[in-house]
């Protein structure tokens, strides 16, 4: 069974290839964003993981992918504020065996990071063996300092100080819906999968997969929309169900793929994104491309137009502000560096390369 996945992967791929030099046939996912999303143009981030033949989707040789991983953490995690645990399998967690290719293992960090603005309690208990989230603390915070920022420096003439890392992509790319949907998605069929893929158990990817699973299994909470997508119709029909509304459109930072040092950068221009409706996603570490996804309340949107002091470089990013951190975890790595607490002072942060927020045009139409 693995090998006819793998075979069905690999046609696939050969007919991504055929259609992008041809420049005449789409694939079925980008089929479906023309239909359902004909005003709204398909993210760089987004086509190139539906053509992986053209993109580094497979990790650089040198040692710059790790931090792209790590940058997950920092923004869905914090979960666990202390120490270096091991999974049940007798891996160790995805952060603390980093990919050999050192930068893009900060970009899944960043993930952690982000998302773990929805924990409040700190370490999450299991009633039996799950993923256990160690953290390492000097690596979040040199992280978060390039990652987190306060709200009064959105304005023109201001400098915000970021750290823009490789983009990090699964293996496999954004699978076609009908192969992403074939596959077992869930803590309890992970040996199937493991199967399907032909991944060892005892594996770093194996707990990393473990990892993901573990978070998409977790029910919301009270008032929240929460969901993990495999493929690009599941990104857009879920963001669609969680807004309540198709007439939605996606934000995305437009970065180098190649990352960029971190440096002080002046703000040039600020664009708010009408409306309070968004829900952020965020690609995790999986064989193929997994975003975990979460409306995000009391937050304002805002696309900057930032230039490097240092080098010149110009980017676009695209900012979340939370406004309400009143829940937050009292040990989330941002309030030490900001310099504030649960309920204070906004706290933002940029979307690094292939994350994205999508924005409910009905709320943009009665807000102006």
């Amino acid at each position: 069974m693995a090998r006819l996945l793998h075979s069905a992967i690999i046609s696939t791929f050969v007919l991504l290839v055929v259609g992008q030099r041809s420049n005449a046939v789409l694939t079925e996912a980008e089929v479906f964003w023309r239909t359902v999303l004909p005003d709204s143009p398909l993210p760089d981030p987004i086509l190139k993981l539906l053509h992986p033949e053209t993109s580094f989707v497979n990790k650089p040789k040198d040692d710059t992918v790790a931090e792209a991983y790590s940058l997950t953490w920092l923004m869905w995690g914090l979960r666990s504020p202390s120490g270096q645990t091991k999974h049940s399998n007798g891996a160790e967690t995805s952060f603390v065996n980093k990919p050999k290719d050192g930068m893009a293992a900060e970009a899944f960090s960043l993930t952690w990071l982000m998302w773990g603005l929805r924990s409040p309690s700190g370490p999450t208990k299991h009633s039996s063996p799950r993923p256990s989230h160690g953290r390492d603390h000097s690596s979040d915070e040199y992280l978060a300092q390039g990652l987190f920022f306060h709200e009064e420096l959105v304005q023109v003439g201001k400098t915000i100080t970021l750290y823009f890392p490789l983009a990090a992509s699964a293996p496999l790319g954004l699978l076609p819906r009908h192969v992403a949907d074939s596959i077992p998605f869930s803590t309890s069929s992970m040996p199937s999968a493991l199967a399907r893929l032909g991944i060892s158990n005892n594996s770093v990817q194996a707990a990393n997969m473990e990892e993901t699973l573990y978070m998409c299994d977790l029910p919301p909470k009270a008032g929240e929309a929460k969901f993990c997508a495999t493929s690009l119709e599941a990104l857009v029909e879920g963001s669609m169900a969680a807004l309540g509304t198709r007439n939605i459109r996606p934000m995305t930072s437009d970065l180098p793929r190649s990352g960029a040092p971190k440096q002080t950068y002046i703000v040039r221009a600020v664009h708010p994104v009408d409306g309070s409706s968004f829900v952020s996603c965020h690609d995790h570490n999986y064989p193929y491309t997994v975003y975990m996804c979460h409306n995000t309340p009391s937050t304002r949107a805002y696309m900057l137009e930032l230039e490097g002091a240092r080098s010149g470089l110009v980017v676009t990013v695209a900012a979340i502000c939370h406004a309400d951190t009143s829940h937050w975890n009292s040990e989330h790595v941002s309030f030490k560096i900001l310099g504030t607490k649960p309920g204070g002072a906004p706290i933002c942060h940029y979307l690094p390369y292939g994350h994205n927020v999508w924005v409910n045009m009905e709320a943009n139409r009665s807000s102006s």
